[in-house]
């Protein structure tokens, strides 16, 4: 939506020494500014005191938990059975969506010394959990609490007194950076969040869902930016015309529907600003969002042209069982899903699936959608649609295994209460990311068995970072799992089997499902979703090289909303749009031999099962 762009024209005209930093895990970042930052803010050439910085989030938790090893592990260890390879191989894996919590606590670190940060986050989904997960830090202190108490009592019981040490002391430091976090972010005089947004209805439904989780957190919202607006022109060019109608429409009750936010447009410049020349021009024309006059429908819906063969949807999906759509957020990759699905749905039986956090398939179908897949109006009778639920997913798992626990101490007449406790409490050390594969996994095993109810899985992705950690974690995730079985062979006589065992080799059978389906070649394929711009092509050409590392096959890139008008302005679109095509054409070469397919702009966008298939046929093999 061009969140990266309009935080790089905010830090290159703050006033001050300004840092800007990123936490996006594919940040487009280091391509706006043609120089690439690391983890130590670096200056960016022209831009006075500006300096920009890299925050990744796995390196700042593994930087901060180096000097804290030592007591987390003391922690472990005094309210568990566990020892210390026990220990080091759960810490090893991570604590519980810590990792990012940590990586916003090293941004505060870096922009001490600074009149101003500017942070450029990930897309909306992770953005949320982001925001919202400080409130995170005060649930791992209590997890930590409840190990340490268990130590307390004993020391109590044999002194008959309790001196606070520094595994306490790391409990609080835990506790107050939490709560530091959480008001720094509610601090309207401390903090500005400014959304950035598109004039279009999905981005704007997705904009309002998003505005309302952080007011129910008590985290305001100071701005938005609404990007990419189409600007009045001089000429009579129909598809500017029609696309400038349409947008007024969706803005129509943009003030009235965002009362309160500092509403703020920014033309589209064409081509992206690169540079901070080219930026601090762009930010001289981010004015005060005012309304047109008139909102008129479009006259008819246009479609632009591509030449090039037809596709075959159905060929291109031979013998797979899993197409996974994936890219930039923005770019369009819901509705190429959607697309996609209904044409293949006419031969085959098609599960659409989300796993963004920030579901976007109900928008795109124009119904509401949950974590049970449904028909869709319009659509082939074979396809069913789900927005898949993580958290729920993982509810249901912890659970399992807490009832579980209970069942298996019920037999154990000599354990403790504590030890009880403390069994239980080992899910909440489960790595970063686990809700969400564990959600997919169950779909892989599925997909697996033999008279599976759907043999073809499309899947949403979340856009490039997060996307790539869902398909990295299975490992992680398998290990942490085995690392649980170890716990209990090492300890039956202490916690027996039974149901908790049966229950962890479960998970660890789903998640090997998992990645055994996602490294089949044959099986499993990803497309690209991409637009004829230098950063989302940018972007795309790195997910394409990070697929290769994994493994997965990568079956096409779709080059999403192609082509426009006759007028000047549209023409010096195509032509750059095809400068990128051709950069593209030969990063594939023969080392990748993937498609390139082109997906034609059209005004309005298409929205419902029919304008959606009908869409999809017009989608042309440009390479």
């Amino acid at each position: 939506m061009g969140k990266t762009t309009c935080a790089a024209i905010a830090a290159c005209t703050a006033p001050g020494r300004t840092l800007l930093v990123t936490t996006d895990p594919a940040s487009s970042l280091a391509d706006v500014f043609g120089t690439r930052g690391g983890a130590a803010p670096t200056r960016v050439p022209g831009a006075g005191d500006l300096r920009a910085a890299t925050v990744d989030a796995a390196a700042a938790f593994a930087h901060w938990l180096e000097p804290r090893r030592g007591l987390l592990t003391a922690i472990a260890l005094r309210g568990t059975y566990l020892d210390d390879e026990d220990v080091g191989r759960l810490l090893k894996l991570s604590l519980p969506g810590i990792d990012e919590i940590i990586g916003l606590l090293a941004v505060v670190q870096l922009g001490r010394g600074y009149d101003r940060v500017v942070v450029d986050t990930a897309p909306t989904g992770h953005t949320l959990r982001l925001l919202i997960a400080p409130a995170l830090l005060g649930r791992v202190a209590a997890l930590l609490d409840t190990l340490q108490s268990h130590h307390r009592t004993i020391v109590s019981t044999l002194r008959g007194s309790y001196v606070s040490d520094g595994a306490d002391a790391l409990i609080a430091e835990l506790e107050r950076d939490g709560q530091e976090l959480a008001a720094l972010l509610r601090d309207r005089t401390a903090s500005e969040i400014a959304w950035v947004t598109l004039p279009e209805p999905m981005a704007l439904e997705e904009t309002a869902d998003a505005l309302a989780a952080l007011r129910d957190a008590g985290i305001p919202v100071a701005r938005l930016i609404v990007n990419r607006v189409t600007p009045p022109l001089a000429g009579d060019c129909e598809w500017c015309d029609a696309r400038r109608r349409f947008e007024a429409r969706a803005l129509a009750p943009l003030l009235r529907r965002f009362a309160g936010n500092d509403v703020q447009a920014l033309p589209d410049l064409g081509i992206e600003p690169r540079g901070v020349p080219a930026l601090r021009k762009a930010a001289r024309e981010l004015q005060p969002y005012r309304p047109p006059a008139a909102s008129v429908p479009v006259r008819r819906r246009l479609r632009a042209r591509i030449a090039g063969a037809a596709v075959d949807l159905p060929k291109l999906a031979e013998g797979s069982r899993w197409l996974l759509f994936g890219g930039k957020g923005g770019v369009g990759k819901s509705t190429c899903a959607a697309a996609a699905s209904l044409e293949l749905a006419r031969t085959r039986s098609v599960l659409l699936l989300s796993t963004d956090p920030a579901h976007s398939l109900g928008d795109v179908f124009g119904v509401s959608l949950d974590d049970r897949p449904r028909s869709v109006d319009g659509a082939p009778s074979r396809l069913r649609v789900r927005e898949i639920d993580a958290a729920a997913e993982f509810a249901r798992l912890r659970r399992r295994y807490v009832d579980a626990v209970d069942e298996t101490f019920a037999r154990i007449a000599r354990a403790s209460g504590s030890e009880q406790s403390t069994f239980r409490d080992l899910i909440d050390l489960a790595p970063p990311g686990i809700d969400e594969v564990i959600a997919i996994a169950e779909v892989a095993e599925a997909l697996a068995a033999a008279g599976a109810e759907h043999d073809l899985v499309v899947t949403d992705t979340a856009p490039t970072g997060h996307a790539l950690r869902l398909l990295q974690t299975p490992a992680i995730l398998r290990e942490w799992t085995q690392a649980l079985m170890t716990i209990l062979r090492k300890y039956r006589e202490i916690v027996g089997a039974g149901t908790l065992a049966e229950l962890l080799v479960q998970l660890s059978r789903r998640v090997r499902a998992l990645q055994e389906i996602l490294a089949d070649r044959a099986r499993t394929r990803f497309l690209v979703v991409t637009r004829a711009a230098a950063l989302p092509m940018q972007e795309s050409k790195e997910l394409i090289a990070s697929l290769d590392r994994l493994g997965i096959a990568v079956a096409a890139v779709v080059v999403n909303a192609l082509g426009g008008g006759d007028c000047r302005r549209c023409g010096a679109i195509s032509k750059a749009e095809s400068a990128q095509l051709a950069r593209l054409r030969r990063s594939a070469g023969a080392a990748h031999r993937y498609a390139i397919i082109g997906a034609p702009a059209e005004l309005p966008p298409p929205h419902g099962a029919p304008a959606l298939a009908a869409w999809s046929t017009s989608w042309r093999r440009i390479a």
